[in-house]
């Protein structure tokens, strides 16, 4: 015997894998409160009499085309499930779109109370423990592997945040998972969805938590996963903690300071086993039977028609989703050039100008012109070895430090300390004079700035061993640095192992693995990467053309993507840079044609 209406939560197509997660939570929830609930996915399913649709505004309507907007009598009848907080762009999205539907519901105290403010009836739903999130099973003895975790879209200011907690963070096993802020619909190296979600979790020891854009209060829905797992959140401080309990159930801290508070809390297991079996007690208690039933009841208003109908009609929320409506595959537009100053076709504005043309060849002549006459010789490194040999790995670092660049010792220091120091460090000082000092690399001195990839590839000609690090001058690198990269090389058998970098503008750069889309568009991705000889061999080495200076390490990412070659994204933060400086470059003066030669054409 079926009790009630039917509710019908209906997902868009190619909308956010999170988002159906979250709807198949809550059919779950209204079965067991003996309700009737299914999932769907795309265009509304015809309704019966006691349909009822529930779908998430802000997502369904914009990503859906034009012709799966639902009708006006289907509208009347569906319910805004709300999981946005005020504060953000989305928020403000789901706001509008909401009046043209029939009852609303919202997971966030602080955006009920807003959008009844702003005069939307609206009530709470509670989330809380569900089955469908458990993998671990509150066993206190499972072992964890990862140490730290984060699962949140990139966003400078979070970016910012977790760059600055490398230093406190090297030492733990951790595994930053920071997808572009685009519509995720499947599985890929930094985004884990629904059970291969919960089984990260299940085998982190902390969840690092950062609020996006201006919002303050707590995300609910990521601390409620965590603690289901066992995995004790570690938040910045949050507005609508309540009912839980900060230092019993988590840890809420200074944003600033979450790195040392992680790695204080990572020193003391016993607390660290209270806050993870508190939480996990605790989540056990929130019961989501009462907020299911509530919507069961008002599927039932909506049903008999004893609600008020909708406060807008559907044209406003069809105007708005067509208008914030991104194309089909769209990237996210705040993913940081690794050039600081050009960001590929965000950079490309207005007509190519005559001028910048010829400024452009000028530069190209004078750098053609200093490779004809610069003079080039090797400094031999200067005493004995300081390389631990017993520890040391067979690595090459080609390290090449051009005007506007930090002087390379304290890097070449951080490497030698390291855990798993190189077989000897190759610099290469184009057009740069250093300070007349002995050094424990090799020197390839240019009176003149020749280009970074003509003076990699003298170096790789030095060069013996089966790995290079590939690095630029300005960097600094934790001592973990080339333990962790080669530990990712030998247990995935890849070619190309890279990291995230610290830079102090942009937050984290390079922190996405190499994609073809991606690439044509913006010259993300740059230095800072472990490598097999035998693929730059195979390529030939780095491209040294006068005209793509500033592009070699954007040409190669190319290259390893066209020829499908296995990398591997270490998502910790090993590298940092100080904001380097370039000379003019012919990029800088005709962007135009220079990106339109390293770009391929569809």
């Amino acid at each position: 015997m079926t009790n009630g209406p039917e509710l019908c939560l209906v997902s868009a197509e190619g909308g956010s894998a999170f988002m159906e997660e979250l709807l198949e939570v809550v059919a779950d929830a209204v079965r067991t409160a003996g309700g009737r609930a299914r999932t769907a996915v795309g265009r509304y399913p015809e309704a019966g009499p006691d349909t009822v649709y529930l779908v998430v505004p802000h997502e369904y309507f914009v990503v859906s085309p034009d012709a799966d907007f639902p009708s006006a009598e289907d509208c009347r009848r569906t319910i805004g499930f709300c999981v946005e907080h005020p504060g953000t762009a989305t928020f403000e999205r789901n706001a509008e779109l909401v009046r043209s539907l029939g009852g609303a519901v919202d997971i966030n105290h602080d955006s009920t109370a807003e959008l009844r403010r702003r005069g939307v009836t609206v009530e709470h739903f509670q989330l809380g423990y569900t089955p469908l999130w458990d993998l671990w099973g509150g066993d206190l003895d499972s072992p964890r592997d990862l140490d730290v975790t984060y699962l949140g879209t990139a966003e400078r200011r979070r970016s910012m945040l977790l760059g600055s907690y490398a230093r406190e963070l090297a030492p733990l096993r951790t595994r930053l998972l920071t997808p572009p802020h685009e519509p995720m619909t499947a599985a890929r190296v930094d985004f884990l969805p629904g059970k291969a979600k919960f089984a990260h979790l299940a085998r982190s020891r902390f969840l690092l938590n950062l609020h996006r854009e201006q919002k303050e209060t707590l995300e609910w829905v990521r601390t409620l996963e965590a603690m289901t797992n066992g995995c004790v959140v570690v938040s910045e401080s949050s507005t609508e903690v309540e009912p839980l309990v900060p230092g019993e159930h988590l840890m809420l801290a200074r944003a600033q300071t979450l790195g040392a508070v992680t790695a204080a809390l990572a020193k003391q297991p016993e607390r660290e086993r209270h806050l993870r079996a508190s939480a996990y007690e605790f989540v056990k208690t929130l019961d989501m039977q009462v907020s299911a039933r509530m919507l069961i009841e008002l599927a039932k208003s909506l049903v008999a028609g004893t609600t008020p109908p909708p406060p807008a009609g559907i044209g406003p929320a069809r105007r708005l989703a067509s208008g914030v409506r991104n194309p089909a595959n769209a990237l996210a537009v705040d993913t940081p050039s690794f050039d600081v100053r050009f960001a590929g076709e965000r950079s490309i504005g207005g007509t190519p100008s005559a001028r910048g043309t010829a400024l452009s060849a000028r530069v190209a002549q004078r750098t053609a012109g200093a490779r004809r006459s610069s003079e080039r010789r090797w400094v031999q490194a200067s005493g004995e070895t300081p390389f631990d040999a017993a520890t040391q790995a067979d690595v090459d670092v080609l390290l090449v430090r051009r005007p506007g660049e930090v002087d390379p010792d304290d890097l070449i220091a951080d490497l030698i300390a390291g855990t798993r120091p190189p077989r000897r460090v190759l610099l290469g000082e184009d057009g740069v004079h250093p300070w007349p000092k002995p050094r424990p690399a090799q020197m390839l001195l240019h009176t003149e700035p020749l280009g970074r990839g003509l003076t990699r590839n003298a170096l790789l000609e030095r060069s013996t061993a089966p790995w290079l690090l590939v690095l630029d001058g300005g960097m600094r690198a934790s001592e973990f640095l080339l333990e962790r990269l080669l530990t990712a090389a030998d247990s995935e058998g890849t070619d190309v192992v890279h990291c995230p970098i610290a830079d102090p503008l942009d937050g984290l750069i390079g922190a996405l693995p190499p994609e073809e889309r991606r690439l044509r568009t913006l010259p993300y991705l740059g230095s800072g990467y472990l490598v097999r000889r035998s693929l730059v061999d195979e390529f030939g080495g780095w491209n040294s053309e006068v005209l793509f200076e500033g592009l070699e390490d954007h040409l190669f990412w190319q290259q390893v993507v066209t020829a499908s070659r296995p990398t591997t994204l270490v998502q910790q933060v090993l590298l940092r840079r100080l904001r380097p400086d370039p000379d003019s470059r012919p990029l800088d003066h005709d962007p135009h044609r220079v990106w339109s030669a390293v770009t391929p054409k569809v």
